[in-house]
């Protein structure tokens, strides 16, 4: 695949298109599925009337079902997508650039005289967020398109494999909803992804842009590659961030990093707060101070943050700059996942975690697996199927391997009863998502059954678990493809 540079706004430095960390979203399976029956009524008078009825209420049920099963598809996409506020050059505007990543194999090919072709439509609107959280307008629209070709067909098969692409357009400050949809060019099947955005004015005289954390730097070359997904794991000794500070004048400040972690309200979770409202409340992880002296300029930094001592879960990291005088100027903020690496704590049975791998592999997989004539054969189809979902070839890591099992363990340890965690609502959105950004509990009450709300606000989606039986035994409320799940 080549590898070709995206030029960065700022010029620079420079994205690279590159192999970046893979979300695990294969595979759409529930630990319980709703079934239903439709009641058959014979009649023995006027069979045509009744024929051409039952044939119209087929057609209805059949066309009701189009929006759901749509947006079952799409919420299923290998797709990740970043916004970060920049500013730019157009008054009144800040310039917001768009990332978008998709996994190789979410996209058809077709073989041609040039190679095995294939591309994709990536369309996103800007949606307007009212006062009292309400969609208001369509403010902006923009459409590109991505083409990829390949020598072989084996290379459009590779699990570490992404296409990336970078966009900016200018938008007023505000609060939004950005809705990015792929539409691949072959298939004509579209992926669909919402985030909540708050693009910040920075056109003060001091300001700071939004922060990107970085998959790698080149120091040779000023190369950056930002990690789209906001996962780090715990095993990788610190991380990169990136941002830009602006000055319309000389002032000596003090630029503040902190990263913060957000408390445990139960083992496993985080939680908002006491009352289920309001802001996370966050313990410090790290804090560095620097001071600087800022001249008429555009400043870029990439900043290391070490991480020995950082948890699996859910943090903040913070930048503020602040005036000698203790009057903080502007502050940014970027969330981000630490999740557990390693393995060999967690697989203790090879037989148990191949049955574990339900929410991650396809039934023709499992049942290959399953059905090896012995146990070494089995143990190699089971390392045969990570091995080619390591993001990291070569490496004595899998990635990808580590954190599905981590999930699993931590489905296991907090959701266990008289079934095994995974095999839970919570657990398989636990293993199906990773750790909730935010966690909303209510205990019972006489008005209304024990219930938990997950927000996932990187993917713009929530989950409601309802204790019907008083007994910790969390259901789904609605499924996870339903569109009342979406945030906005």
């Amino acid at each position: 695949m080549p590898k070709s540079l995206l030029s960065f706004p700022a010029g620079r430095f420079f994205f690279n298109r590159s192999c970046l960390t893979r979300s695990m979203n294969d595979g759409d399976k529930r630990p319980s599925e709703m079934k239903y029956r439709v009641r058959e009524v014979a009649m023995y008078k006027s069979r045509s009337l009744t024929a051409i009825f039952s044939c119209i209420l087929s057609l209805s049920l059949l066309l009701s079902m189009v929006p759901l099963l749509a947006s079952a598809q799409r919420v299923q996409a290998d797709f990740e997508v970043d916004v970060v506020s920049v500013r730019g050059d157009v008054t009144g505007m800040t310039r917001v650039d768009l990332y978008s990543q998709i996994g190789i194999t979410q996209i058809s090919f077709i073989n041609t005289p040039n190679g095995f072709t294939g591309g994709y439509e990536v369309k996103m609107d800007a949606i307007q967020i009212s006062d009292d959280n309400r969609l208001r307008n369509l403010i902006q629209s923009k459409i590109w398109d991505a083409s990829m070709t390949f020598d072989s067909y084996i290379e459009t098969q590779m699990d570490d494999e992404f296409d990336f692409t970078t966009q900016s357009i200018d938008v007023a400050p505000g609060r939004y909803v950005f809705e990015f949809e792929v539409s691949d060019r072959n298939s004509n099947q579209t992926y669909l992804r919402s985030i909540p955005v708050e693009i910040r004015d920075l056109s003060a005289d001091v300001a700071i842009s939004d922060i990107t954390l970085l998959e790698s730097y080149d120091e040779n070359t000023f190369t950056i590659v930002p990690r789209i997904t906001g996962r780090i794991g715990s095993q990788e000794g610190g991380f990169k961030m990136f941002y830009e500070l602006y000055s319309d004048g000389e002032k000596d400040v003090t630029v503040i990093q902190e990263v913060r972690r957000a408390r445990e309200e139960n083992a496993g979770t985080k939680a908002i707060g006491a009352d289920g409202e309001g802001s996370p409340e966050m313990d410090l992880a790290y804090s560095k101070e620097e001071l600087l002296f800022l001249g008429r300029s555009r400043s870029q930094y990439i900043v290391s943050v070490p991480m020995d001592e950082f948890k699996p879960g859910a943090y903040m990291m913070r930048v503020s700059v602040v005036e000698l005088g203790g009057e903080t100027l502007d502050v940014a903020e970027q969330r981000f996942m630490v999740e557990w690496s390693g393995l060999s704590d967690h697989i203790q049975n090879v037989d148990e975690a191949i049955v574990q791998m339900e929410y991650i592999a396809k039934k023709r997989d499992m049942s290959f697996i399953l059905d090896a004539p012995n146990d070494i054969e089995r143990f190699r189809r089971f390392t045969d199927f990570w091995d080619k979902r390591d993001p990291t070839p070569g490496t004595k890591r899998n990635e990808k391997q580590e954190e599905y099992y981590y999930r699993i363990a931590s489905a296991n340890q907090n959701f266990g009863g008289t079934h095994d965690g995974w095999k839970t609502d919570r657990g398989f959105v636990l293993v199906r998502f990773g750790d909730p950004d935010f966690v909303r509990r209510k205990p019972h009450s006489f008005d209304y059954e024990p219930y938990e709300i997950w927000e996932y606000q990187r993917i713009g989606r929530q989950f409601i678990f309802v204790d019907r039986t008083g007994f910790g035994d969390y259901e789904l409320l609605v499924p996870i493809w339903d569109e009342r799940t979406r945030l906005f």
